[in-house]
């Protein structure tokens, strides 16, 4: 136990993301501000300077704008805005000092208590704070700092009890449950903080910085099964971070048998189709899938993988033709790599179920159904090792296993004919239960999208298949992925793809964009002239044009056909992060070596909002993230759902001036925002256009079509 507790004395760990959560209907969206004055051509200037420029570029055009506009609440809120951007605390205090002499509206004056409590002052944000909750006890966004203020000044019981009320402001929820663990935290309450975790977490299952204090709350209270739970996750999304390793091995020793939370092997019966493949009939064009690839859709290092069959199946040599087995039902056969010795080559073993070793006279095994029409066949790694695996994947089609890698690891790849392939995307990227037209647009995208990758980027040919099963491409999952709902789907839609003059259409997709689609010039992927920005709101609603604006737009839910409901998860919305400045500092320090992490400071933005460049700036050297991935990825611990957000730095007085001690993150949305928006086409389902009709208004200019089969 001494080891143990070591590591309940340690940092926080790095995370990163885990599986989503169920929907839930949210609340309605808050009201919106008080409309500014009419903007003169020097403030006009610098809130276009906010999007396009440097946030110091922008703060310093809006100096100049102010002296035109001293009287404009709006230019001082705007500049304090993009003064805490470039990294001015002080100068955001001094202008929203400047805002409050003019207007004491609610949000004005919370939004000098925020920038008092970013800057370290928390004693006078805890004042400003109490005289907009005695005029506005409602205003959400001022019980959350009130309860931020209290916690600063050590005043737990009292903070605790303000998070509780601001929990039920929306889209605040998780925000509000994660301080309230730490007031409950300060209060020595080890199990009221972890629900309180648990529940932030909860609302948004990419919201890991949740995870740390919760698992190390579970551990204070010899929750051993709940910690291993948060420690998977953790592991599984940031495979490189060595402490969560660590501590998985410290804890598993104190697992109780029953309740071992390691994945469930898939050693039970296969399952064949619940339906007969379209393969037999014909003509179907076939795709070759990577299955269990890495994020980036590139073969996993593996040296053995285990096969299963639901029906009889044979084991051939792809270059002969020559049966080297014939499997049995439910056996379990393993194809594997003897090491080299000496200057020898790797070469593949296939062995059956007695043990009995089959010769493989060539680099690869093709594994086929007798009866491809009625039988899958199950993909297994070893249980007790993980990976994409480790539960057993079972697919139609069949099984092509080659050396790859200078024949140090296994590549897998699954030949499927493209509608079974479509099969194993719909139910996977799209919830099976979400409205019918939604579920047949992601049909023709999946369809589409596929046949476009294979023959026209195919950006897979080095690594020898047409498309990964991960989100490089689109999440293919197989038989997992199927029901009688999606099935019907794919047969409706059978054979029905996108096409732009003539041609495929490369109709790209993410999960939820916000509130506005990006075009492929806004993201730096080229002018193609059916990705433009698209309003995903049932009435034109224009892009935000200043720094306030797109912060409200995102503290408050989404008006458009993507926002929050029984389909769409709140989180997939709007959410927040909470990233110690020491956990980002070791992060970005481990890429570029930045040294101390002195701050952020976002270089341009698009004009739906997005971040597109970004300034790490550090105390050896600076460093610029300037794509999408990028800055998801090292922003984020784990990663960011997309870069559509405001960022907020705070910091802590100390004698060399201030010290960043963590950034906040306010975001929308949900991937890049490019192509169809999964969500939207969710909303407009609900509100009744077809399928047909839904991808159109993604894709202005592109029309329907059947392929010839």
């Amino acid at each position: 136990m001494a080891a143990l507790a070591l590591f309940l004395l340690a940092g926080p760990l790095a995370t990163a993301a885990a599986p989503e959560d169920p929907p839930f209907i949210a609340p309605a969206a808050a009201p919106a501000a008080t409309p500014a004055r009419k903007t003169t051509p020097a403030l006009a200037k610098a809130r276009a300077l906010y999007f396009r420029a440097d946030a110091l570029r922008s703060a310093e055009a809006f100096e100049a704008a102010v002296k035109v506009s001293s009287n404009d609440v709006s230019a001082w809120l705007d500049g304090a805005v993009v003064w805490a951007d470039a990294g001015r605390p002080d100068k955001a205090v001094a202008w929203n000092r400047k805002a409050a002499a003019l207007s004491s509206a609610p949000e004005v004056r919370s939004a000098l208590g925020w920038a008092l409590l970013r800057a370290g002052d928390a004693a006078q944000a805890d004042s400003v704070f109490a005289s907009v909750l005695a005029r506005a006890p409602d205003s959400g966004e001022a019980v959350l700092g009130a309860g931020r203020a209290k916690l600063a000044l050590g005043r737990a019981a009292e903070a605790a009890t303000l998070f509780q009320r601001a929990a039920s402001f929306a889209p605040q929820q998780t925000l509000a449950d994660f301080y309230r663990g730490r007031a409950h935290e300060a209060l020595g309450d080890t199990a009221a903080a972890a629900e309180d975790y648990r529940r932030a977490v909860g609302s948004d299952s990419y919201f890991n910085e949740g995870r740390d204090p919760l698992l190390r709350s579970y551990l204070r209270q010899k929750r051993y099964n709940d910690a291993w739970r948060q420690l998977s996750r953790l592991a599984e999304a940031e495979p490189s971070a060595r402490l969560t390793r660590a501590m998985l091995d410290k804890v598993r020793p104190f697992l109780t048998g029953s309740a071992d939370p390691r994945p469930v092997t898939g050693r039970g019966p296969i399952a064949a189709p619940a339906a007969d493949s379209e393969a037999a009939q014909g003509g179907i064009p076939l795709i070759r899938v990577g299955i269990a690839t890495t994020p980036m859709g590139r073969p996993r290092p593996r040296v053995c993988v285990t096969i299963r069959g639901s029906r009889p199946w044979r084991v051939l040599d792809p270059q002969t033709k020559r049966v080297l087995a014939n499997p049995r039902p439910q056996e379990s056969w393993t194809v594997r790599i003897v090491p080299p010795k000496k200057k020898a080559r790797g070469r593949l073993e296939l062995r059956g179920p007695d043990g009995q070793v089959r010769a493989v006279p060539g680099d690869a095994v093709h594994l086929t159904p007798e009866d491809p029409a009625k039988s899958a066949l199950s993909l297994e790694d070893d249980p007790d090792r993980g990976g994409p695996l480790a539960a057993g994947r079972s697919l139609r089609g069949s099984i092509e296993v080659t050396l790859w890698s200078r024949r140090r690891a296994l590549r897998l790849v699954n030949i499927v004919d493209l509608e079974d392939y479509t099969h194993g995307v719909v139910g996977a990227e799209m919830p099976a239960s979400s409205p019918l037209e939604a579920l047949k647009t992601q049909a023709v995208i999946a369809r589409t999208h596929a046949l476009f990758i294979k023959t026209v980027t195919r950006r897979h040919k080095k690594e020898g298949y047409d498309v990964c099963d991960e989100q490089h491409c689109q999440v293919y999952a197989g038989l997992r992925a199927e029901n009688d709902r999606t099935r019907a789907v794919v047969a409706g839609t059978r054979g029905r793809v996108a096409l732009y003059k003539g041609r495929l259409a490369h109709v790209i997709y993410s999960s939820n964009c916000g509130g506005s689609t990006q075009s492929g010039s806004d993201i730096g992927w080229g002018a193609v002239p059916y990705w433009t920005r698209i309003c995903d709101a049932p009435l034109p609603n224009d892009p935000p044009t200043s720094p306030m604006e797109l912060r409200r737009r995102l503290i408050n839910w989404p008006v458009g056909f993507c926002k929050p409901s029984g389909y769409v998860h709140a989180s997939h919305s709007r959410w927040a992060r909470v990233i110690p400045a020491r956990e980002l500092e070791e992060k970005l320090h481990r890429k570029f070596k930045v040294g101390k992490l002195k701050g952020l400071r976002v270089l341009r933005r698009a004009p739906t909002g997005h971040v597109e460049a970004l300034l790490v700036l550090g105390s050896k050297r600076n460093a610029k993230l300037k794509d999408d991935m990028a800055i998801r990825s090292l922003l984020g611990v784990g990663s960011l759902r997309s870069t559509l957000f405001v960022l907020d730095a705070e910091y802590r007085k100390e004698k060399n001036g201030l010290i960043p001690v963590a950034f906040v993150f306010r975001g929308g949305g949900w991937g890049h925002s490019v192509g169809l928006c999964q969500s939207g086409a969710i909303g407009r389902a609900e509100a009744g256009q077809d399928y047909e009709t839904i991808v159109k208004s993604y894709f202005p200019g592109v029309r329907l079509s059947k392929l010839n089969y």
